[in-house]
């Protein structure tokens, strides 16, 4: 598996595209992002560390967010990390394991659509075949905001629920999913620019769901909501 070892991403590509040019100009050279390794273990490995994840612009000042030291597989059907678009490679590794099948049925709980568009296009075919492939697919061709379109223009996706403002949490609530379907829940859902919603019915839609599908990604969202804060919540959704 192509998250077995911690990786650099030093190309002007995926995440490290994002502000490319300023960064370049502040480090004297072309900036880099971390991609942490892949573990097996527990809610309780899921811990901040120091190093850079996610640079971008935010009023004209450079804004550095720190990963999660690891990512990890809590069990055959959960994992977490931390910007969303490695969700496309855990969906893929997914149907490679036969956990799920292509179609799956995805629901989409985040502050952001994360349907951008994306000039590149995913060889379904390959992306199961050839690990290396959708590593290198997941991270230079596809960021935060544009993973989804892939996937669901070559078939991994065949029907996306949106759930990202309380009028959907409401609508959903009891909703039942697929047998062949994916929870792909990203933490800043409970960022403060939704204080507005109670967190407490987040987080119960978010445990039903849990309950209902058949594989999880789980994203921390380095930029979009702070990390301690995230894994606390992760704690409150997981932990009964």
């Amino acid at each position: 598996m192509h998250y077995t070892n911690k990786q650099i991403l030093n190309q002007k590509l995926g995440n490290n595209a994002f502000a490319w040019d300023d960064r370049t100009i502040k480090y004297g050279q072309p900036p880099t992002l971390t991609i942490p390794a892949l573990i097996c273990g527990s809610i309780d490995d899921v811990k901040v560390w120091s190093t850079i994840s996610f640079e971008e612009l935010e009023n004209k000042e450079l804004r550095s967010c720190i990963w999660i030291e690891n990512f990890v597989r809590l069990d055959e059907s959960t994992v977490v990390f931390d910007n969303h678009n490695h969700a496309l490679y855990f969906w893929i590794d997914a149907i490679r394991q036969w956990k799920i099948t292509s179609g799956f049925e995805l629901l989409h709980i985040d502050e952001h659509s994360d349907l951008w568009d994306n000039e590149n296009t995913l060889d379904h075919h390959r992306a199961i075949l050839d690990e290396q492939y959708a590593w290198e697919f997941t991270n230079h061709s596809c960021n935060v905001g544009n993973y989804i379109l892939p996937a669901i223009e070559c078939g991994l996706i065949g029907n996306i629920v949106r759930i990202e403002n309380e009028y959907q949490i409401d609508s959903y609530m009891d909703y039942i999913p697929s047998k062949n379907s994916i929870l792909n829940l990203d933490l800043d859902i409970f960022s403060p620019e939704l204080d507005h919603i109670p967190s407490e019915k987040k987080i119960k839609i978010i445990k039903k769901l849990l309950k209902r599908v058949k594989y999880t990604t789980i994203a921390t969202s380095p930029y979009f909501i702070e990390q301690w804060q995230a894994i606390d919540y992760l704690h409150r959704i997981l932990q009964s």
